[in-house]
């Protein structure tokens, strides 16, 4: 994915930051609008870049001080067209910059009304699925959480400078509390619907699955975690969705809101465990690979 960098740069960086973007590979074109920025104030520079060549150019901002004095945007035009980078265009990769990994966490677990009622929903579909004892509910209660990218942010609030992992496991904590709230809600009628007793749901074949811990599931897990924060790494959001069909953590919250509501606290405690296996699974596997990617693909300060 190629990108379009757009800075605002103290009048007397100028010529270094355009020689040194002038001589970086992968960058299509360099624009300058003199004295044009008023706040900071200074001069405006446009970049067309590739992806690699976006990685770089950020590095070498970082290192002319444009970010401690500057203001910098990324965004990304539909196509750049260059005959001297048709090249290195068709085989650009797709790595985020760190910041914009930032950015995309943030948005998409921040803990405002529609990420608590997409937990929420998640949680009451996942009730229905696990009662009625089907598979493809409780899939769809999967697909609807955005219940990956809090665990995340933890790690990547570890690495990172702004809030820290606070801000992840506020998420984590809200989020997964309202899923368990909405499964405790959905409990009665699910219940009622299909003339059963929480007594019942332990010797359901789904309630039995979620509510354990087993060697392979811990394998698919840590597998289902890294491929995870490859994928957000790559801001390919919408892939996400499969990585929570692996894990288990939309059904074995779903669990403790069900064991909780029908008073079997056995029930509760099974699905808490599973939930906090999932848990360190996707914060070790997920961590590794982030911190992989910080010392080789983003070895420099950043502004997250």
């Amino acid at each position: 994915m190629s990108r379009r960098i757009v800075l605002s740069v103290p009048s007397e960086l100028r010529s270094q930051v355009v020689e040194d973007l002038q001589a970086a590979p992968g960058v299509a074109s360099v624009s300058l609008q003199v004295g044009s920025s008023v706040s900071p104030p200074g001069d405006v520079i446009s970049i067309d870049a590739t992806n690699e060549a976006t990685l770089a150019v950020m590095k070498l901002l970082e290192e002319n001080g444009v970010l401690d004095r500057g203001a910098v945007t990324l965004s990304e035009p539909t196509a750049i067209i260059s005959a001297p980078n048709l090249t290195k265009l068709d085989h650009q990769g797709n790595e985020g910059a760190w910041e914009e990994v930032g950015e995309q966490l943030r948005r998409d677990t921040n803990v405002t009304f529609n990420f608590l009622l997409l937990m929420a929903a998640s949680g009451a579909i996942a009730s229905f699925g696990l009662v009625s004892d089907t598979l493809h509910i409780v899939i769809g209660a999967m697909l609807i959480a955005p219940g990956f990218e809090p665990l995340l942010r933890i790690v990547f609030g570890i690495m990172g400078r702004r809030y820290g992992p606070g801000a992840g496991l506020r998420s984590t904590l809200a989020g997964y509390l309202a899923l368990a709230i909405g499964a405790a809600a959905a409990a009665p009628v699910a219940l009622l619907l299909q003339n059963r007793t929480g007594a019942e749901l332990p010797d359901l074949q789904w309630a039995g699955y979620w509510s354990s811990v087993q060697v392979s599931g811990i394998a698919v897990s840590l597998i289902a975690g890294a491929a995870g924060a490859t994928i957000v790494s790559a801001r390919l959001t919408v892939f996400a969705t499969g990585v929570m069909v692996a894990l288990a953590l939309v059904p074995a919250m779903a669990l403790v809101g069900l064991g909780g509501a029908t008073g079997n606290l056995g029930l509760a405690f099974s699905g808490i465990l599973r939930w906090g296996v999932e848990v360190f699974c996707v914060l070790v596997a997920g961590g590794a690979v982030l911190a992989i990617k910080r010392r080789v693909l983003h070895d420099r300060r950043v502004f997250d």
